[in-house]
């Protein structure tokens, strides 16, 4: 760290480092960040200090800056040390709660995603980094080489994170089953059929899974054990980029997007959920794409709009589910045994062409916190 100077404000400190802006560090934020072991366990990574142990008009009574580390010594006798580097990272107050390492990119055709070997993603750390990094920067990635069984896709899920237990159950089969004889099916082989459209073999448009939930799931994990004969395909569409491409076409229906609250509902015997949010959630700090959730299937009845907004809602649905079916920017994948794709479901729709004949898709769900934290221990988030 080049030399950094420290001069005393009415209400902070103001830090200069050379060729840098200055910056205002305030004294309660500076106090409530000490981190001596009085007021935060390194153990736990926890505060043990209270906003309440000390009062808002807090002052130094002495400081002193020296070897790249500010000692101050406040009101009452408390003792802090902050490293400058550490103040110069986290002091700006520039509106970022995260530092992203691997900078999403948006696309219209699929690119060249990660394709790792079994044994590389099990068994090393450049392996499941290079997936992580994948669904980072382009929210899908592909591992090869595994065993087409439903034990042993689990055991690639878990070797990133836990399968997320829903009413899906962990680990979960989807095959063609028809409906209408789902209570035949349940009697047969005692499994409870779940009465979505999945489970058919008609197409299925770009969505996201989960609008119904309050925590939508964050991977969503394929495996084709038994591919049909006739089309099935996957379907992938960049939500990202479909975001991007409202907002400059349409950017006043782009606004409303993300403002407007839209409910979803999945309801079967024994289950009811409902969850209302925007169709573009964004991040409430840097105010970018957080979660797309479009799912043309799962939408409840419109009544969380007031009545003179109805219209200029189907208009601004209308223009976003239109790009979302644009061919220009859907990917067709045939899955096959062996090979697992990862989707993060925050980001990347996916949808199903029809299919004649059988059909066996194994999957299960990653939690978004889960995979997230995987990252970041990994060394590919900065927080």
């Amino acid at each position: 760290m080049e030399k950094a100077e420290i001069s005393l404000l009415k209400d902070g400190f103001q830090l200069e480092i050379p060729n840098a802006e200055p910056i205002t560090i305030f004294h309660q934020w500076l106090r409530d960040h000490c981190r001596c072991a009085e007021c935060y366990n390194d153990t736990t990574n926890q505060r043990k200090l209270s906003i309440l142990d000390f009062p808002p008009d807090i002052f130094p009574r002495e400081y002193n800056l020296s070897d790249g580390v500010l000692e101050v010594i406040w009101d009452g006798g408390h003792r802090s040390k902050y490293q400058i580097s550490w103040l110069v990272k986290n002091a700006r107050f520039l509106g970022h709660n995260q530092e992203r390492k691997i900078t999403p990119v948006p696309w219209f055709k699929l690119p060249d995603v990660a394709r790792v070997e079994l044994n590389s993603y099990m068994n090393t750390d450049a392996g499941l980094s290079e997936v992580l990094s994948s669904l980072l920067r382009y929210g899908v990635a592909f591992v090869t080489g595994v065993e087409a069984t439903l034990a042993v896709t689990e055991k690639l899920i878990t070797r990133m994170a836990p399968v997320q237990k829903t009413f899906f159950g962990e680990m979960w089969e989807v095959h063609n089953e028809e409906i209408a004889d789902a209570s035949e099916v349940a009697s047969e082989t005692d499994i409870k059929p779940h009465y979505d459209t999945a489970y058919t073999s008609i197409a299925l448009g770009a969505h996201t899974d989960n609008t119904y939930w309050c925590d939508a799931a964050g991977l969503q994990v394929f495996h084709g054990l038994e591919p049909a004969r006739i089309g099935g395909e996957t379907l992938l569409v960049d939500g990202l980029n479909v975001s991007m491409q409202l907002k400059q076409r349409y950017p006043e229906s782009y606004e409303r997007l993300t403002r407007m609250p839209v409910s979803a509902t999945y309801v079967e015997e024994g289950q009811h959920h409902t969850h209302v949010d925007p169709i573009l959630k964004l991040h409430p700090v840097t105010r970018e794409l957080l979660q797309i959730r479009f799912n043309l299937y799962d939408r409840s009845v419109l009544r969380t709009l007031p009545r003179d907004q109805i219209q200029q809602h189907y208009n601004d649905l209308r223009l976003i589910a239109a790009i979302v079916a644009d061919k220009e920017g859907e990917t067709r994948v045939k899955l096959s045994p062996g090979e697992v794709i990862f989707i993060d479901n925050w980001r990347v729709m996916h949808g199903r062409t029809a299919y004649s004949g059988s059909r066996l898709l194994a999957g299960g769900y990653v939690s978004r916190t889960d995979w997230r934290s995987r990252a970041a221990v990994m060394g590919l988030l900065d927080n």
